[in-house]
């Protein structure tokens, strides 16, 4: 196994441990990948199995075409959903797949197609406003579409009445990114329970983000 297909593996692990210590990942509901640096493969979580007991043996290797490398399990159903992202930002090497409370409650809200980023450092990590996508049967050809034409430059995205999706350059970038989604939610919830609305960013803030953003994840080695 290279260097780096077995970084990629404790990657997802690490990142497996975060997200069920934050209470983003419950049962088996969600999905994490990585991929390996300098190789068209990338490991993800497999189906069905439950996050808190997952080892570095549960995890499946896939190309970016989807063929099964390695693994004793399937992959996780939402498989095409990771490697069109991968397809679409050749820079990602991280792609995190929560069902966390808020972000999760913020898919939720009728006719809300964007979530805003809300306040300075979030903008600016997020890469701005993140895009809301259409509902679609989790692991179908319809929501991974969806997905790849949704994520944009930004640092993730929601996908309505299901959850949250955070990337990055690394899988502690992907984290962060959830992190702060989840985060940017609550406090869009907590202004809309109180009755009020956010003050909106500035044009200039919001393109300064974007283009910061995405000098921040520029292409590495793909």
């Amino acid at each position: 196994m290279s260097d780096a297909l077995q970084k990629a593996k404790e990657e997802v692990l690490w990142g497996c441990r975060l997200m069920v210590e934050r209470g983003y990942l419950l049962g088996t509901v969600g999905n994490l990948s990585a991929r390996a640096d300098g190789t068209d493969l990338v490991v993800i979580t497999p189906t069905s199995l439950p996050y808190d007991t997952m080892t570095e043996d549960d995890l499946v290797v896939v190309n970016l075409n989807g063929e099964i490398v390695s693994g004793k399990h399937q992959p996780s159903i939402e498989c095409s959903m990771h490697l069109g992202v991968y397809w679409a930002r050749p820079e990602l090497r991280a792609l995190v797949h929560t069902h966390s409370k808020y972000a999760t409650t913020v898919s939720l809200i009728k006719g809300l197609d964007i979530m805003p980023a809300i306040d300075t450092e979030q903008s600016l990590y997020l890469g701005g406003d993140i895009n809301i996508v259409p509902f679609a049967f989790p692991g179908s050809k319809e929501l991974a579409e969806y997905v790849k034409d949704g994520i944009g430059t930004t640092a993730g995205l929601l996908m309505a009445n299901h959850g949250a999706l955070g990337v990055g350059i690394s899988m502690k970038d992907a984290v962060i990114a959830s992190d702060i989604i989840e985060r940017n939610s609550e406090m869009y919830l907590l202004l809309k329970a109180g009755g009020f609305d956010y003050k909106p960013m500035t044009e200039d803030y919001k393109v300064f983000v974007k283009e910061k953003s995405k000098k921040k994840r520029q292409v590495i080695s793909a």
